[in-house]
């Protein structure tokens, strides 16, 4: 179990500094916490001779040792004023940057964004100072990328700068729910509330994309399971077949040739393509369109604007700009071009319950419950409730999707194999027929 150094301030205002083991950084401060001490800082133990501490090589406390008896034999690390960094920049950054390199190299996923921003609770509700928990935080990330991103979050708090101001530059990895939800902490005085809120809202965005994974897990091992079958088959065409060969409408170098490019820019229109405004919004627009699939699509966007419209409100953001930043979160840019113009009839007064009713994507189930929600002053439970009501929708049509779309693919795997076999014992009783 790792251990772990900190030092700490008491009920009485007394210093207490100490070691101690547990199973985690954020657990430590937790439990430190809970104790009723205030931390200052925590982290690995830095002097030799911890009892608590299982093993130092020898060669380690020699070196440290010849240090201490003949200081002039190391060099000392430089000034203060060498030692300063010079502060991270503020303006956004390129637009290829941000709209090409970013989507392509710079996404990080979602867990260890949950990760950061539990940590980063747990921290400042323990009192550890900002500079400190990033600092930690940086060094406890395993993920490069994001690493880097919290050392330069660590400059922005070092020069009195707020940390969304670090976030806003990388839109690629923090969506705009998260950087508005931040904002409001900062502004608010409850940085912490806001990391909770965002960390258990990233849970549940996890939780949504897990259905979507495993309802189409189906079709997609048909699919592959498909292409592994119609290669071997054109493998064998080719050394096992008559005299003279087979000729089959796909060989293993015509399909890579045609599968490559496809794989390709398919993965660059999805990481590139989609990052343009223009091409998004008429492409969420032609998925709605798809007869049975559509509907779903929709149902799973309503579900995520219900959730971040929910975390939002309860996190004390205004509520027309919770509608925008919920319509941004929907994960449909025609869907969002729907929802986003909503928030003038909440400036001008009028409720939630009619606003959403003016948008006609909403069923009147889901209005009966806002409405009821705006009545009773529960507006953030019952859109929760609205947000989970779409999933249940959503997971048993896409399910239904999924087996439909494998029994399809089954069936054309099905097609293409028996014209094979059709086509190998046709040539080979034309062969038969030649040689008699």
């Amino acid at each position: 179990m790792p251990v772990f150094e900190y030092k700490a301030t008491n009920e009485d205002g007394q210093a207490v500094n100490g070691t101690m083991l547990s199973g985690s950084l954020s657990q430590a401060a937790e439990e430190l916490t809970k104790l009723g001490l205030r931390v200052s800082s925590i982290g690995a133990p830095s002097g030799v001779g911890d009892p608590l501490v299982d093993y130092v090589p020898d060669s380690v406390i020699e070196n440290r040792k010849s240090k201490i008896e003949n200081p002039a034999t190391y060099n000392r690390p430089p000034s203060t004023e060498q030692q300063q960094p010079s502060p991270p920049p503020a303006e956004p950054r390129s637009k290829f940057m941000t709209e090409v390199v970013g989507p392509l190299v710079n996404k990080i996923s979602l867990t260890h964004q949950v990760m950061f921003f539990r940590q980063l609770h747990t921290m400042l509700k323990a009192g550890v100072p900002i500079v400190q928990t990033l600092d930690t935080l940086a060094g406890q990330t395993h993920d490069l990328r994001l690493k880097s991103v919290v050392w330069e979050l660590k400059g922005h708090a070092m020069e009195g700068r707020p940390i969304s101001a670090g976030l806003q530059r990388y839109p690629e990895m923090f969506s705009p729910l998260i950087l508005s939800l931040m904002r409001v902490g900062e502004s608010g005085g409850m940085l912490e509330n806001s990391c909770k809120q965002i960390a258990d809202y990233l849970d549940r965005e996890i939780e949504l994309r897990n259905l979507v994974r495993r309802v189409t897990i189906y079709p997609k091992l048909v699919l592959g399971t498909s292409m592994v079958v119609i290669l071997a088959a054109n493998f064998l065409m080719k050394y096992l077949g008559v005299k003279g060969g087979l000729s089959s409408p796909l060989t293993e170098i015509s399909t890579w040739i045609i599968l490559g490019p496809v794989l390709i820019g398919l993965f660059l229109f999805n990481r590139v393509g989609l990052a343009n405004p223009r091409i998004r919004f008429n492409y969420d627009q032609l998925v709605l369109r798809v007869p049975y699939f559509g509907i779903t699509i929709q149902q799973l966007c309503m579900a995520r604007f219900g959730r971040a419209f929910g975390a939002l409100y309860a996190g004390g953001v205004a509520v027309p700009e919770a509608l925008k930043l919920g319509a941004d979160a929907c994960g449909n840019e025609y869907m969002r071009a729907c929802l986003h113009p909503l928030h003038r009839s909440l400036e001008e007064g009028d409720g939630i319950h009619e606003t959403l009713r003016t948008a006609g994507v909403f069923s009147p189930i889901v209005l009966d419950m806002v409405h009821t929600g705006e009545t009773t002053g529960n507006v953030n439970e019952m859109l929760v409730k609205m947000a989970e009501f779409y999933e249940d929708e959503s997971k048993m049509r896409s399910t239904q999707s999924a087996y439909a779309v494998g029994v399809f693919a089954l069936v054309v795997v099905g097609v293409y194999i028996g014209f094979i076999v059709f086509q190998f014992y046709s040539q080979y009783a034309n062969s038969i027929s030649v040689d008699l």
